[in-house]
């Protein structure tokens, strides 16, 4: 698109559509450059778990009737559209009642009915502050998936085209497109979800597709912190990071960004802003690395478990880690961590994968002679940010200390430690990054 008119992308959380006085006053600004706005829409908050609530009991007419009954609730005001939208849901209710059991696609299409009733609810609210808003919904927009229903991927190559097209056609009447987030439609031609935070990757994915100026994700409450305030007193808002660090971020847990949105702003240099409604200071633009800049944030991911497996002559056994990942992979077994040394391989894993993974490692042991020990309780105390390694001597002895293990890249630095230290460790490694750092 001419810069002129390349959009802006508003996507506004659940908690931020109990305001939408606000959000009519979030869409007026944003005109106000002169570019086209367009909206992405996730289900108002508690909506989703609401509808996987009803999953949960799939026979249950009681809780069925109650979704229902706190769905409309929730959307006061439906225009026509959206009351065949509630009659959509109770209909898709029916079938799960009628199946019983756990059906990935029918589960998408019901969780996608928050989203939908979102965008027809929040344009209605919009039409009464005189904005030209339409709802818009991303899978008969074109927004392609693979298959991978509860956790798809945006397909780009096929969804440029569609959804160009049918946005482009909006915006060149005039219109505020209002599309809804956290789903698309597969290759298969079914509704398919982005997993839980989608629509954060699918305003973001939007934005590349479209080749918006940037992409702003507008949350309520919502801050991106150098730390969890719950667990440092002293965490402070970040206002810049790099694709990278936001990346690593939100891959080690933070729930400010789900793990994918960033990567289609990379690839189109496209600004993310995460902006708090409640407190119009609070910004963080995420784009490229800028040289001299040094964030760091800290993140803990608790609670976790770790193996020791001991392998005699590890070295000279070439290709152990591969068998080792090879076998925990067949068994669906997801590594948190790896830390190697010689003889010793420390595999970090969720509880509930421990017994899977032993069992997994059972052939290792018994032909290579390899001793499995634990499973030990512990967290991941780990700090990201541009030349982090700059900072290892930084790092305090006795936050060290103890560690089970421990691991640098560029960007990250990752101990585990012994699940009742975590705090204080992360204090500690806070108090000698960040604070001390000063502003």
């Amino acid at each position: 698109m001419p810069s002129s008119r390349r959009p802006i992308v508003l996507k506004f959380g659940g908690a931020s559509l109990e305001d939408p006085d606000r959000l009519a006053r979030e869409v007026r600004d944003a005109r106000t450059e002169g570019a086209p706005v367009v909206v992405v829409a996730s289900a108002r908050e508690g909506v989703t778990d609401l509808l996987s609530e009803s999953l949960a009991h799939p026979r249950s007419q009681a809780v069925h009737r109650r979704t229902l009954e706190e769905l409309r609730r929730r959307h006061p005001g439906l225009p026509p559209a959206g009351r065949r939208q509630l009659a959509r849901t109770r209909r898709l209710l029916e079938l799960v009642e009628r199946g019983g059991g756990h059906d990935a696609p029918l589960a998408d299409r019901l969780l996608s009915q928050g989203e939908r009733l979102a965008v027809h609810w929040l344009s209605a609210q919009l039409r009464l502050h005189g904005l030209p808003a339409v709802p818009v919904e991303a899978d008969h927009l074109g927004l392609i998936t693979d298959n991978t229903y509860g956790a798809s991927l945006i397909l780009f190559d096929r969804s440029r085209g569609p959804v160009r097209r049918g946005v482009g056609r909006r915006l060149a009447r005039g219109e505020l497109p209002v599309v809804t987030g956290y789903f698309g439609r597969s290759l298969e031609g079914r509704v398919a979800t982005l997993g839980r935070g989608g629509s954060d990757y699918a305003a973001a994915a939007l934005g590349a597709l479209l080749g918006a100026r940037r992409v702003e994700l507008v949350k309520r409450h919502v801050a991106v912190l150098s730390a969890d305030p719950k667990e440092v007193a002293a965490a402070r808002a970040l206002p810049e990071l790099s694709y990278e660090e936001a990346e690593e971020l939100a891959q080690f847990g933070a729930k400010v960004l789900h793990p994918l949105t960033i990567e289609p702003a990379r690839a189109q240099s496209i600004e993310l802003r995460v902006r708090s409604l409640e407190d119009p200071r609070v910004v963080t633009t995420i784009a490229p690395e800028r040289p001299g800049r040094r964030n760091r944030a800290l993140t803990v991911l608790r609670p976790l478990r770790l193996l020791r497996l001991r392998v005699p002559g590890g070295r000279q056994r070439p290709g152990i880690v591969a068998e080792v990942s090879q076998r925990l992979a067949s068994a669906g077994v997801n590594l948190v961590q790896l830390y190697t040394s010689s003889a010793l391989l420390c595999l970090v894993l969720e509880p509930p994968q421990v017994l899977a993974a032993i069992r997994a490692l059972a052939p290792v042991t018994r032909e290579a002679a390899a001793m499995v020990e634990g499973p030990y309780p512990v967290a991941l105390v780990i700090a990201i940010g541009d030349h982090i390694l700059d900072d290892l001597g930084r790092l305090p002895a006795g936050a060290v200390a103890g560690a089970e293990g421990f691991s640098a890249t560029p960007r990250a630095l990752s101990l585990a430690v012994p699940e009742a230290r975590a705090r204080d460790v992360l204090r500690a490694l806070h108090r000698a990054l960040v604070e001390e750092r000063g502003p």
